[in-house]
């Protein structure tokens, strides 16, 4: 399934460096979403709430999250959450952390761990090399390596990231990620796009995937400013994933609403 919200992720989709900020901000989104999937492989529903604090060279953020797998006649809910820390280290190299724990479930992984190291190597380019370890429900662990481009112009930029992806119990594969972010010309809004082959995931949810290096998604976000303190975040996406014999397709819907707390 593809998460793309809030989207960000190393695939933990987000693999942006995070520029120092002269005053300290704090802000709380607030996402649902919903995917459907097809050829009777149901649905799942999550909630998640985002705390940020940015604050000079450092953003910090905390994500609880609930969702709720639906498929044959079968509900299973799960709780987790996670935090993440982005840290200038100089003007040169800056880091991101995350962590991400949750219920043994078939919604989200497990456990999810990661950690990533940009380095500006040209006045509107940086490189990123990462790490991330994930177990999925059912004792599947699987460990992506990865390094990312990203070009930076006037009103937004535009990054590649090719990982490998290496699950327990099969061959290892590489995926690619395409992002593009492109800025309003006046005022606060955005628009993101994401596209990926080999692997669709952008979050920690459990998917119904096999790890084939098949699959593909693309995603498409919108941060819509409504006041000087108030977001609307639209998300939709479309997956397919490789499964023996057949492809399964899931539509992503997502919608969040952000809020300046200064």
């Amino acid at each position: 399934m593809i998460k793309r919200f809030a989207v960000g992720a190393v695939l933990f989709g987000v693999f942006n460096s995070v520029p120092a900020m002269a005053e300290a901000s704090q802000t709380i989104t607030a996402t649902a979403e919903t995917d459907e999937y097809s050829d009777g492989y149901g649905s799942l529903r999550s909630v998640k709430l985002e705390y940020k604090h940015v604050d000079e060279g450092t953003t910090v953020m905390f994500t609880p999250a609930i969702g709720e797998r639906r498929v044959a006649g079968r509900s299973d809910t799960a709780v987790g959450g996670g935090a993440t820390i982005y840290h200038d280290l100089s003007p040169v190299f800056s880091t991101r952390a995350s962590v991400f724990f949750a219920e043994n479930d078939p919604v989200f992984a497990q456990r999810d761990l990661a950690l990533d190291l940009a380095a500006k190597v040209a006045s509107n380019t940086t490189l990123t090399v990462g790490g991330r370890y994930a177990r999925y429900f059912g004792g599947k662990d699987v460990v992506f390596e990865s390094v990312g481009v990203r070009q930076y112009f006037r009103f937004g930029s535009i990054a590649y990231r090719l990982t490998r992806v290496d699950p327990e119990g099969r061959d290892a594969y590489l995926a690619h990620l395409v992002n593009i972010s492109v800025k309003d010309g006046k005022g606060d809004g955005k628009t993101q796009v994401w596209l990926s082959a080999g692997e669709t995931s952008l979050s920690r949810v459990q998917m119904p995937v096999n790890f084939s290096g098949k699959d593909f998604a693309a995603t498409l976000q919108r941060v819509q400013p409504l006041t000087g303190k108030l977001n609307l975040v639209p998300t939709v996406g479309y997956s397919s994933y490789a499964r023996p014999g057949n492809r399964v397709g899931a539509v992503n819907l997502g919608l969040g609403v952000a809020v300046g707390l200064d």
